[in-house]
């Protein structure tokens, strides 16, 4: 439902025309924060420990501890901006610090040995997403389903930027044991085509978020909100093209992206959508 790209570029819609007018400063408010942690844990001049007591201090600054000493004038603006949201709105404060631990595992580079050690991860670094954004909204169905969006969306992210992250920041969001298992390493991640075990790899992780989206399918028509509807459907719609490209197309040679063609297709099944009674 938004992209659980808390990180680069968006591939899909976030905060989009679609939220309603009134809604739209609670979602960037919950993004702001959701960036700065990001680029706490990113940071290539911050040592682990650091890394790690800033994003303590932004989750206990959210749930109201006033000891913001360990934060910037930017980092208390984002916390005072996203906790008046959540207190407006009466929300709970763990649909945004659920994240502070995904991040955690990004500071000190915790691998990922399993299938589920990756699905762990996206239950904080993406699901809290589209919990907030159903919570927002006051959309009482659809939270496994929209678990399942955004996990598929946060693993997509990770294809695309394989080559990135290990070359950047050293970090593997790819199971290990299948990893072994297909004959790949991390070194492959540095060569300049995509090697065959690591397709392999990749094959693997999208033939399992495949299985995400159509876990996923039904979450539309569970969002009772038309313009969150909507964006559910382009997100969906989008991960499906997203999915294809990364089948047919190399992400180490060259980064796989959706084109013009994959958003009009979308924003055709958003407008089905959109008219359907």
């Amino acid at each position: 439902m938004a992209d659980q790209k808390t990180r680069r570029d968006e591939n899909f819609p976030v905060g989009s025309l679609l939220i309603p007018l009134d809604l739209r400063a609670d979602v960037h408010a919950y993004y702001k924060y959701a960036r700065i942690a990001d680029d706490i844990a990113d940071s290539p001049d911050t040592d682990a420990t650091e890394k790690i007591t800033r994003l303590d201090a932004l989750g206990a600054a959210l749930r109201g501890n006033n000891d913001n000493l360990a934060l910037n004038d930017e980092e208390q603006e984002a916390v005072k901006n996203l906790r008046h949201c959540m207190v407006k709105r009466s929300l709970d404060p763990s649909l945004a610090t659920d994240l502070l631990e995904a991040f955690r595992q990004d500071a000190t580079n915790t691998p990922c040995r399993t299938w589920a050690d990756l699905i762990n991860y996206c239950q904080f670094s993406a699901c809290p997403v589209g919990r907030f954004l159903l919570s927002l909204h006051d959309e009482q169905d659809g939270r496994a389903e929209s678990d399942a969006l955004c996990s598929a969306l946060q693993i997509l992210n990770h294809i695309q930027d394989a080559s990135e992250d290990w070359i950047a920041l050293k970090r593997v969001y790819m199971p290990s044991d299948w990893m072994n298992a297909d004959a790949t390493s991390c070194n492959d991640l540095n060569a300049p085509t995509v090697s065959s075990g690591l397709r392999l790899t990749f094959d693997r992780l999208l033939e399992n978020t495949d299985k995400l989206l159509e876990t996923a399918s039904p979450l539309p028509r569970l969002i009772k909100r038309r313009g969150l509807a909507i964006e559910a459907t382009l997100c969906i719609a989008l991960a499906r093209r997203l999915s294809r490209r990364l089948k047919r197309q190399d992400p180490i040679a060259r980064k796989v992206s959706l084109s013009a063609t994959d958003w009009v297709y979308a924003g055709s099944a958003g407008f089905l959508r959109l008219i359907k009674p």
